[in-house]
């Protein structure tokens, strides 16, 4: 089961792999990229193109809010293990004491002999069964929580660039970006701002 069950980090990083966000300028659309960048308030980025990028890897780890929902994707995930785990052991010992019963011939008759191999043999289909429901409900929460992370961080960026002006953020994951100058970078404002903003959430005072 483990190997269909993914954290809520792996799967956000392929969601937002190439554009988080696209902004279109709330102002004069037809400024040149150097004064489009100008208008949003913040000098540091007057000599650059309205653009930007963010370290998709480096957000979802420092991402608090990512941080708590893998954190319970890892829980289920592991509660689900333990669970099954324990059901698998007392299924082995009562096949072992079948086995044993078998080859000391304890059975009273050979019929009473065969219903408790079939009984043994319906649990683990049942045991089956119930591996590969939890893994398929794991991943439906996983993929409602990669969803939940998604719109998150969309709306948090909208807020973001409001006085910023970039016209597109890009999320930089392994080699989608070939080359960008730090310049670009705003994975660390990003970072602090969604974090700021999670704080103070209902959720998060909800959570202390």
């Amino acid at each position: 089961m483990k190997e269909k069950v993914h954290y809520v980090i792996e799967a956000a990083l392929a969601v937002a792999v190439i554009v988080l966000f696209v902004l279109q300028f709330s102002g004069n659309r037809k400024s040149t990229p150097s004064n489009a960048a100008a208008t949003g308030g913040d000098s540091a980025w007057g000599s650059t193109m309205p653009i930007a990028f963010i370290d998709v890897d480096s957000l979802m780890s420092n991402y608090v809010y990512s941080i708590d929902l893998n954190e319970q994707i890892t829980k289920k995930y592991e509660n689900s293990r333990a669970s099954l785990t324990e059901k698998l052991r007392k299924l082995q010992t009562e096949v072992a004491d079948f086995q044993r019963k078998v080859e000391t011939g304890s059975f009273i008759s050979r019929e009473r002999a065969e219903s408790e191999q079939q009984r043994l043999m319906k649990k683990d289909q049942e045991l089956q069964e119930l591996q590969a429901q939890m893994s398929q409900e794991l991943g439906e929460e996983q993929a409602r929580m990669n969803e939940e992370l998604r719109r998150t961080i969309i709306a948090q960026l909208r807020e973001f660039n409001r006085g910023k002006g970039f016209q597109v953020v890009y999320g930089k994951m392994n080699d989608n970006i070939l080359y960008a100058d730090d310049a670009y970078n705003i994975t660390g404002e990003v970072i602090e701002f969604l974090n700021r903003q999670h704080a103070s959430s209902p959720a998060a005072r909800t959570d202390e």
